[in-house]
C-alpha cells in the first residue's frame, strides 16, 4: 500500500515549494489550468508538488486537479501564516487540527458564521495520522502549536480584524488557502493536513514583517514536509 501512495503537496507561492522541488528525484513537470505541477519521489515515496497561487479559488482548483488528474492519496498544505492568538510568535509552527473559512457569511439566512453549504459544516478536521507525522517531523526544532487555522481571501493586517477572527473561531493563525484545500479534500474523501510557519502577527506591522520573514518561514515549513516521509510505519 505504501508503494502506491501518492502525496500531494501544495504551497501558494514559489518560495513555499522551491526547496521541496529541488529535492524531488526523477522530477517531471506539467502545467494544468495555469498551475505548475511537479511529480517524482521524495524519500522513495511518490509525490505531486504544486504552486497553486494565492487565494481560495486557486487553492481549490489546484487541489481538485491533484485529486482528479494525479490520483493523490493525501494532501499536505505547506506555507506561511499570520498569528492571531496570544503566545504565537514569528517562526513558530502551527499544525492545523482543523480549518474554518472566516470570510463565509450566510448568517442573514440563519446559518452560523463560517458555515459552508453543500458540506454543511463550519470546521474541517485534518487527518490525525498526517497531523501526527507532521508533529513528529518537527520534533523540537521549533516552537509548535496545534490549533485552528482560519482561511479567507484577505491578507489580515490589522489587529482588530485578527482578534475578531480569533474570538469567533478560537483560531491560532490565518491564511488564504488552507480552508479551500480542506473543503475540496473533504468533498473528495481525501485525507489532508497542513503545517504553517508564522511570518507575521496579522496586525498593522504585517505588511512590513511579511517580506522579511516569509522566506525563512516558508523554508522552515518545507524542511518539515521533507522530514514527514520518514515517519510512516514500515
Amino acid at each position: 500500500m505504501a508503494d502506491t501512495m501518492i502525496t500531494g503537496i501544495i504551497g501558494a507561492m514559489d518560495v513555499e515549494v522551491e526547496s521541496i522541488a529541488a529535492n524531488i528525484q526523477n522530477i517531471g513537470h506539467k502545467v494544468i489550468s495555469g498551475i505548475p505541477f511537479s511529480t517524482g519521489t521524495l524519500s522513495g515515496r511518490q509525490v505531486v508538488l504544486a504552486r497553486c497561487g494565492i487565494g481560495k479559488v486557486n487553492a481549490a482548483v489546484c487541489t481538485q486537479i491533484m485529486i482528479s488528474a494525479f490520483g493523490v492519496s493525501e494532501v499536505i498544505n505547506t506555507g506561511v501564516a499570520g498569528a492571531i492568538a496570544k503566545g504565537i510568535r514569528q517562526n513558530d509552527i502551527v499544525i492545523a487540527e482543523r480549518f474554518v473559512q472566516h470570510d463565509v457569511d450566510t448568517t442573514a439566512i440563519g446559518d452560523p458564521i463560517g458555515f459552508v453549504s453543500t458540506v454543511n459544516k463550519v470546521f474541517f478536521e485534518t487527518n490525525k495520522g498526517i497531523t501526527s507525522r507532521l508533529k513528529a517531523a518537527i520534533g523540537n526544532k521549533a516552537r509548535t502549536h496545534l490549533g485552528t487555522v482560519a482561511t479567507g481571501d484577505q491578507f489580515i493586517a490589522d489587529k482588530k480584524t485578527g482578534k475578531k477572527i480569533h474570538e469567533r473561531f478560537n483560531a491560532s493563525a490565518c491564511d488564504m488557502e488552507g480552508g479551500a484545500i480542506a473543503q475540496v479534500c473533504t468533498l473528495a474523501g481525501v485525507p489532508f493536513g497542513a503545517v504553517r510557519c508564522i511570518s507575521d502577527s496579522a496586525d498593522e506591522k504585517a505588511h512590513m514583517d511579511y517580506p522579511e520573514f516569509a522566506a525563512k518561514a516558508a523554508a522552515t515549513c518545507a524542511s518539515m514536509v521533507m522530514e514527514y516521509f520518514k515517519y510512516f510505519e514500515s
